[in-house]
């Protein structure tokens, strides 16, 4: 008798229930991760132009604005009466506050708002928030997950 090489009918119907099984096991985690990472690439987005625009305030010696709409998400950097740069954060779903809607930075890189603060958060849960502040020196700082700049627990989605 001859014998035949291949996987039987139950052989893989076994294999497709277990894919299926972890699947959707699988698949929550990953949507959580993604929408945690997304949160986080916002935050990093924001900070990364409001570095941009104490480094153009520096190098122009010039004062520079950032407008930022926290209902849109629309950020404006602009100096001397034009915009150096724009962009959209992808905040939906997204909390969004800013203290400020305005910060504007110095010729020498400080800041003109003290203690501006803005909070990224998902569904109004402060563990998965980033808490971004710029100091009165123009510094800015981006918190761990579910912190405030200073370590401690962030306590709410709103400023």
């Amino acid at each position: 008798m001859k014998s035949v090489k291949g996987f039987t009918l139950i052989e893989l119907m076994i294999t497709v229930a277990l894919l299926a099984i972890t699947a959707t096991i699988a698949v929550p985690g990953f949507n959580q991760l993604i929408q945690n990472n997304r949160i986080q690439s916002q935050a990093e987005e924001l900070n990364a132009l409001l570095q941009y625009a104490r480094s153009e305030a520096v190098i122009r010696k010039r004062s520079v604005a950032v407008n930022i709409d926290a209902a849109t998400g629309e950020v404006e950097v602009s100096g001397g009466g034009a915009t150096l740069r724009d962009t959209t954060l992808q905040i939906q779903s997204i909390d969004f506050a800013v203290s400020d809607a305005s910060i504007t930075y110095r010729p020498n890189g400080t800041s003109a708002v003290p203690n501006f603060r803005t909070v990224f958060c998902r569904d109004n849960d402060p563990s998965t928030g980033y808490e971004l502040t710029v100091s009165g020196s123009g510094s800015s700082r981006l918190s761990n997950k579910g912190q405030t700049a200073s370590g401690t627990s962030l306590g709410g989605c709103t400023l």
